[in-house]
């Protein structure tokens, strides 16, 4: 028996559709637009992101309209003209002279220098073509400067503790001074510990492939031998880190950003579940750069994470932000890069509305610009912003709300209008004060760290491995913002917390580390005594 063929059932038969009053038509019609629209920008929006460029830099067509009084067509004209008159000015001038090349970088003074010396020639080229007298070595000539490159090597400390008797008294008991050891009984120095982890989150090197590497050297440490070294260290730092948490709440701003990573979870489906990882940046007179992991996006863990915090939180109109900024009572400062991104990806369906608000964007960013070359402090920025950038949102504004009564609410441009007028009082609330960005740009760099890693280690293998790449990616970030080299530091710091628990853990931060070594690098870490040639070089 053959099996009934399914037929499509439609709402309106043809009898129906002749009965049909042309306002339902017209409804029906604008129905299926909106539907084609919203599957047009779904579509185009899957390709984009595959095959596209990720770049969101725009220019400007020409300043276009933005006042309804004006004419785009007269805007197009004036911008051809002017135009044209640059072209014919460009023209009449003299060709730019063309820019010397750059020579090569100066070499570094504190690296060690090998002199290697001409072999001689052969003695029949040594005879004088005069009096046949044999040449004899003179002076010598710097021929060239080059680099050379020394592997990384292992060497073993044997550490020997100290019995100290009295000589006088057999049954006293005896004084015996040991070592200090950053691990008890561990295997590895604090070198070796600084730089499992440098490799790990500064150079972004999973424990496989440092296995290998340490491999190559004659050193057999595994994978899971290299995770405890690493659970040790971010135990080590964990007194840094909540120190500078303490002077991270004290900003007045502080920026904040989120990413998904995976965990290892034998209860969930494919053995895989979501978890967070949170960044916060503090301000100028605070510059700490901290992290946070959480199991989820929830407001719970931000909230404990703040608690205290009264300033300006800078981030993305997330709700979790917004929950948060009400329970603790601060105040949220949207990012306009967010909203312009919005744009950006509405331009296939809207070119004409997203180019005039790119346009826009384009002006408010330029003083921002401005003021930064002309180094103008907080409260000349503020005061600029308040005669400049002031008028433009508020002209931007009655822009956006004219072309949401007209754009579909559901189409990417639609939704870009939504976004901005949503959310208009936390994107402009960056003028209030010079403190703030205009955009959390500076905070979402900090997060391609954790995407980079991402793709090399791939998941956390429990959420305490994410507690504790959050403790030790906030060390290594902040060495980042202020150019300190993360392998010295780690390795000096991880020294004189083993030796001394209590040290000041200010003079351990490090802009301070900073200034105590400019040279990045302390004089007991330069030079190991009865090391290998090898090393020292």
């Amino acid at each position: 028996m053959q099996a009934p063929q399914k037929t499509h059932q439609y709402p309106y038969s043809r009898e129906n559709l002749r009965t049909i009053d042309p306002e339902t038509v017209i409804d029906m019609l604008l129905s299926l637009d909106s539907k084609y629209q919203q599957l047009g920008d779904y579509v185009r929006n899957l390709v984009t992101e595959k095959y596209g460029n990720k770049s969101e830099h725009f220019e400007s067509p020409g300043q276009l309209p933005i006042f309804s009084g004006e004419d785009a067509s007269a805007a197009v004209v004036d911008s051809e003209d002017a135009s044209s008159s640059e072209s014919s000015q460009e023209q009449t001038k003299p060709a730019r002279a063309k820019k010397p090349g750059h020579g090569r970088n100066p070499q570094p003074e504190n690296l060690l220098r090998v002199a290697i010396t001409a072999p001689p020639p052969d003695e029949s080229e040594l005879s004088c073509t005069c009096c046949g007298a044999m040449r004899v070595p003179g002076r010598q000539i710097l021929q060239t400067s080059r680099y050379q490159f020394v592997p990384a090597s292992f060497y073993v400390e044997d550490l020997y503790s100290v019995v100290y008797d009295c000589p006088g008294c057999d049954a006293a008991k005896k004084l015996i001074v040991r070592v200090p050891e950053a691990v008890e009984n561990g295997i590895a120095a604090p070198g070796l510990l600084a730089q499992v982890a440098v490799a790990r989150d500064f150079d972004h090197l999973p424990f496989n492939r440092q296995t290998a590497i340490y491999g190559r050297s004659g050193v057999p440490l595994s994978r899971s031998t290299l995770s405890d070294l690493y659970a040790h260290v971010a135990a080590i730092l964990k007194p840094l880190y909540l120190f500078m948490h303490m002077i991270l709440l004290q900003s007045k701003v502080i920026s904040t950003d989120d990413t998904p990573v995976k965990v290892l979870d034998r209860s969930k489906d494919k053995n895989i579940k979501l978890g967070r990882k949170w960044a916060y940046l503090g301000d100028k007179d605070h510059p700490v750069t901290l992290f946070d992991y959480t199991e989820g996006r929830g407001r719970d863990g931000p909230l404990a994470f703040l608690k205290g915090f009264k300033g300006f939180l800078q981030g993305d109109c997330f709700s979790g932000n917004l929950a948060v900024c009400a329970s603790i009572g601060t105040t949220l400062v949207a990012c306009l890069a967010h909203a312009r991104r919005y744009f950006i990806k509405a331009l296939l369906n809207d070119k004409q509305g997203c180019n005039q608000a790119l346009v826009m964007f384009q002006s408010l960013y330029e003083i921002e610009h401005t003021a930064k070359a002309l180094a103008l402090s907080t409260d000349e920025l503020k005061l600029m912003r308040e005669q400049e950038a002031v008028p433009l949102l508020d002209t931007f504004h009655t822009w956006l709300q004219k072309q949401y009564t007209f754009a579909q609410p559901k189409s990417s441009f639609g939704k870009a209008l939504f976004y901005c007028l949503n959310n208009w009082n936390e994107l402009t609330q960056y003028v209030v004060d010079g403190d703030l960005k205009i955009d959390n740009n500076h905070c979402e760099r900090e997060m391609k760290y954790i995407a980079m890693g991402r793709r090399a280690w791939l998941f956390f293998g429990s959420d305490r491995g994410g507690r504790d790449h959050a403790i030790v990616l906030s060390i290594l970030s902040t060495c980042r913002r202020h150019g300190v080299e993360p392998w010295a530091y780690l390795t000096d710091v991880i020294q004189k917390l083993t030796e001394n628990p209590a040290t000041n853990l200010e003079e351990l931060l490090p802009y301070n580390w900073k200034q105590k070594y400019p040279t990045q690098r302390p004089a007991e870490l330069t030079i190991v005594k009865d090391a290998p040639r090898a090393l020292c070089a």
